[in-house]
């Protein structure tokens, strides 16, 4: 509840917005308008082909596919990544223009993903970043030890500047694609390998589950692209229940709240997505407890940024010891939010390079 104006303190500002803000409950009203606003596959597709100048930008500086998964997400989570980054859309005049919003993300001064792959490098001279040049430092950092090599980890090839662009202005990217692909996977395999005996012994005992096997056998999740964001959140939200009656990850989880969990990682794509999963999370959402009470997942509240589904990624930093306030800390959030979107993309049978056809003939 708001305080009285004769109890706020002269630097209250600095953590209430609604002592410090005039139209506050405006901006509440008009960032969760946005956020609840429901979108289509058709509005989805038409906001993917559509043709600006942020479009443009992007594609002329070898940033078209994150700047076309920045266009993808839900609102929530291109809200959440400018959070994440250090500033915030509500009240802005790019706030609910997804082009614009998705090329601030990427190249906003000092701030965007652009920019702090500068300081994430740790020199002083600016160079030009592309998509391959904002993976390419995270991959090193996080997932080649000192005493290896790029390719005795990767597969994909670590390419120049100039090999790398011309990557980008191709409408079929391959080895970023795979470039793409091997991250996820690698930080997916990352966490699995900080789990305990106990904890992995626990989680194989849910997936020979009825609910999780049935879950595991939808064609819809069979594609090798949904494999990474399948594997990191039943990992991830498993981690996640396990660690909800305060222990430090031992704690019960059963398997239709598990079910349920991994559902709402797959969400966040179009509208009318929940009947994909419908028959597969019935059996789940009629849980009843011992006292005969019919148990609902946690939810948060509709215009909430906690739908961004973020928290998982939060664990995932915590598990590998990634401190949130390094340059790595302050992008790997928005990268991961990326790239396994395009997981819940090709759940819908949506593929990036689809809408990228035209912008280099």
């Amino acid at each position: 509840q708001p305080v009285k104006q004769a109890l706020v303190r002269k630097d209250n500002y600095k953590t209430c917005s609604i002592c410090f803000l005039k139209n506050f409950k405006k901006l509440e009203k008009a960032k969760t308008d946005y956020i609840v606003k429901p979108r289509s596959r058709q509005m989805l597709e038409k906001d993917l082909e559509k043709v600006t100048n942020f479009r443009e930008n992007a594609a002329k500086a070898g940033l078209l596919r994150p700047f076309l998964f920045l266009v993808s997400l839900p609102a929530v989570a291109r809200l959440q990544a400018a959070i994440n980054l250090g500033w915030t859309f509500i009240g802005s005049a790019h706030m609910g223009d997804s082009h614009a919003e998705a090329w601030e993300i990427l190249s906003r001064k000092d701030l965007g993903l652009r920019d702090r792959m500068y300081k994430l490098r740790d020199t002083l001279l600016r160079r030009e970043v592309n998509w391959h040049s904002i993976l390419l430092p995270l991959c090193e950092e996080l997932c080649v030890p000192a005493y290896m090599n790029w390719s005795e980890e990767f597969v994909s090839p670590k390419m120049s500047y100039p090999e790398a662009l011309k990557e980008c202005h191709q409408v079929k990217s391959p080895n970023l694609n795979s470039l793409e692909n091997e991250f996820s996977d690698k930080i997916g395999k990352h966490q699995r390998a900080r789990m305990s005996s106990l904890q992995a012994c626990s989680l194989a005992e849910i997936k020979n589950s009825e609910h999780v096997r049935k879950l595991l056998g939808m064609p819809q999740l069979q594609p090798q692209l949904v494999q990474p964001l399948l594997s990191y959140s039943i990992d991830s939200s498993f981690l996640m229940l396990a660690r909800r009656d305060g222990s430090d990850g031992t704690g019960h989880v059963d398997a239709e709240d598990l079910v349920q969990e991994v559902v709402a990682c797959f969400s966040g794509v179009c509208e009318g997505e929940e009947s994909m999963f419908e028959e597969v999370i019935a059996a789940a959402k009629a849980k009843v407890c011992r006292d005969g009470v019919v148990m609902e997942r946690d939810t948060a509240p509709p215009g909430s940024i906690l739908n961004a589904n973020i928290s998982t990624f939060w664990l995932t930093m915590d598990l590998l010891d990634i401190d949130t306030s390094t340059p790595a800390g302050k992008i790997l959030p928005v990268i991961l939010q990326m790239l396994f979107h395009k997981g819940r993309l090709a759940v819908h049978g949506l593929k990036i390079e689809d809408f990228i056809r035209g912008d280099f003939d």
